[in-house]
């Protein structure tokens, strides 16, 4: 199943981030979702169901006040956005302080790793007029790839 589909009952569901990101985004998602929907006896398409008539599937208004006045006692927060910010993960909440502890370490393993191919090996933040998460191999690509455009 689709990502922005599976999980839509959290919130924002696109994922803005590299592709070797991804892994870990999706990880630290499925953690969100236990802690912001701790009901585990509710099942997932009433989750969603919830989530829709409450949001329509936007994080900035409100379909049904019923609705979205039920899915403020069940689910304990909200993701709002999940991106890549200045070769960072970003990803923004109202929740929980254990929500936060969850994105933070995702945050740290994003910045270890690149965001082109997935190493964790001397991964820098370099400015080709955008910054990017880079390991040594995929600089030395982006260096080459610059030289070639200068000629």
């Amino acid at each position: 199943m689709e990502f922005s589909k599976k999980y839509s009952h959290v919130g924002y569901s696109y994922l803005g981030v590299p592709d070797a990101w991804k892994p870990i985004v999706k990880k630290a998602v499925i953690e969100l979702e236990k802690e912001m929907w701790p009901q585990w006896w509710l099942p997932m398409w009433t989750k969603r169901l919830i989530h829709q008539l409450a949001t329509g599937r936007s994080v900035v208004c409100v379909k049904y006040w019923w609705a979205y006045r039920l899915r403020d006692r069940l689910a304990r927060g909200i993701i709002t956005d999940i991106k890549d910010k200045y070769a960072g993960l970003r990803i923004y909440i109202s929740g929980t302080d254990k929500m936060c502890e969850i994105i933070d370490r995702a945050e740290i393993e994003c910045d270890r790793t690149c965001e082109r191919c997935g190493s964790k090996d001397d991964v820098k933040n370099v400015d080709y007029g955008w910054i990017y998460n880079l390991c040594k191999k995929c600089r030395e690509i982006n260096k080459a790839k610059l030289n070639e455009n200068k000629i």
